[in-house]
């Protein structure tokens, strides 16, 4: 991104941009999607877009930052919540992820292509340390990188656990997340 916007038009036009691409992307993937298409879907010129993003790359990062942020809006940071209360969590990940434009489709890009990984893993890496920070809160004797690698963990099983739900949609999606949930519950007891 070039330039953060600050006022509610260019805001507006952002998060336009934004949308555009993510439809642009469950429908043509990233190898065919272009800032020229999107500018298209969008209604804006292709240097309007260019006010805000230097490239492809630098809007898809936009995108994926978009829907992780939102993301890990959703999680409790109780290191002492249940499984249900775990697996609930996980179901709005997946409800949130199907309501974004192109959800499932920005997960698979921020592990499928390489110049996005960053977005993903700075991601997981903030959620988790805050994660860790309320479990040594919880138990200030505990051993805090123990702590800090299992909140990692447990991040990535939930997210591999929202990842599966649309790679393998015949799969009951309750029962994945109650799974996903006792292997979280288990690594933080």
């Amino acid at each position: 991104m070039i330039r953060k916007p600050t006022q509610k038009r260019a805001l507006a036009t952002y998060e336009k941009l934004l949308d555009a691409a993510g439809e642009l992307l469950s429908e043509l993937g990233v190898e065919r999607i272009s800032t020229n298409l999107v500018a298209a879907r969008a209604g804006v010129s292709p240097p309007t877009l260019y006010h805000y993003f230097a490239d492809k790359y630098a809007l898809l990062a936009a995108l994926g930052e978009r829907l992780m942020a939102a993301q890990n809006a959703l999680v409790g940071l109780d290191p002492r919540q249940d499984e249900q209360a775990i697996a609930r969590v996980l179901r709005d990940h997946v409800t949130l992820t199907r309501a974004s434009p192109g959800g499932p489709w920005i997960m698979r890009m921020l592990r499928a292509v390489p110049q996005l990984a960053a977005v993903r893993l700075a991601s997981h890496r903030e959620l988790a340390t805050a994660l860790a920070r309320q479990a040594w809160i919880a138990d200030p004797w505990a051993d805090r990188a123990a702590l800090e690698r299992r909140a990692r963990l447990c991040v990535d099983i939930g997210y591999a656990a929202i990842e599966l739900v649309f790679d393998e949609p015949e799969l009951d999606e309750a029962e994945v997340m109650a799974d996903a949930a006792r292997a979280i519950r288990a690594v933080l007891d």
